[in-house]
């Protein structure tokens, strides 16, 4: 019998533009994620499943080229090997892979970083934009949070953000998934800036306020006239101001911590 080589995409980044939306449409019809990987497995694999059993599944199989079909069968336990090496759909954070197109509008740089093509950039308060309509999905599950967040990161050809914009509950997922992927990127690039506090588990709108206005007056060291300049800084290069204030400020607090009050050491003194 001719041996039959069946093969999958191993990661995110594998995935062809037609997989990456199919994979989504996928994720954004089913909760299970047995039956979503299956999908996947047949779809990428390119078999036809003619009937399934307790033992396994009948499939017929025509590889590129060859005129000559093949009728093999699987048996339970090579399914389930086939969908564990699809595991990595279980993170869509680890993304490392985006949408290139989304209603005729092109993707910005995967990592936000500059279009040094074209000279683009995605500046400190578009990024501070996105996080906001980020949070506001996660804090309220409003779906239009996530078409304007999309309207940040897929362009009109001279760059201009489209001024509407609807996606399909695919892009959606997609487009969260991208974001969190940037997120995560950016947690490493950036780890003393982005370090995870209490605090960050209040996403209200006015929690979201107040830390983005704490990170302008960082950059402008308070002088509000150069706001409007700090605005318009790449994002990247803000934040990377931003990871040596907070870095400087842990070393500072490292070589200098809280002093212990004075009447505190009489008190204890006269214990």
């Amino acid at each position: 019998m001719d041996k039959i080589e069946l093969t999958c995409p191993k990661s995110w980044s594998e995935l062809t533009q037609e997989q990456l939306r199919y994979t989504f449409f996928l994720l954004s019809t089913f909760a299970d994620k047995v039956m979503v990987k299956t999908y996947m497995f047949v779809r990428f694999t390119g078999i036809n499943v003619i009937k399934k059993n307790r033992f396994g599944w009948q499939c017929v199989y025509q590889p590129e080229g060859e005129k000559r079909k093949r009728v093999f069968y699987l048996q339970l336990w090579q399914i389930r090997s086939f969908l564990e090496q699809l595991a990595w759909v279980d993170s869509i954070e680890q993304m490392d892979n985006r949408l290139d197109v989304v209603q005729g509008l092109e993707a910005v740089h995967p990592l936000l970083q500059e279009d040094t093509e074209h000279h683009r950039i995605i500046t400190f308060e578009e990024y501070l934009c996105m996080e906001k309509y980020y949070q506001r999905f996660h804090s309220t599950g409003n779906d239009d949070a996530i078409d304007v967040l999309a309207s940040f990161l897929y362009r009109n050809p001279d760059f201009s953000r489209p001024a509407e914009l609807t996606l399909t509950p695919a892009e959606r997922l997609a487009t969260l998934a991208w974001f969190a992927h940037v997120k995560v990127v950016m947690s490493h690039a950036f780890p003393h800036f982005f370090r995870r506090t209490e605090s960050d588990d209040d996403i209200s709108e006015l929690s979201m306020l107040q830390s983005f206005n704490v990170q302008l007056r960082a950059l402008t060291d308070g002088d509000v006239t150069k706001e409007t300049l700090v605005k318009q800084t790449d994002c990247w290069r803000a934040l990377t101001e931003l990871e040596a204030k907070a870095r400087e400020a842990e070393e500072f607090k490292r070589k200098y911590p809280k002093p212990v009050s004075y009447t505190h050491l009489r008190a204890h003194e006269t214990r």
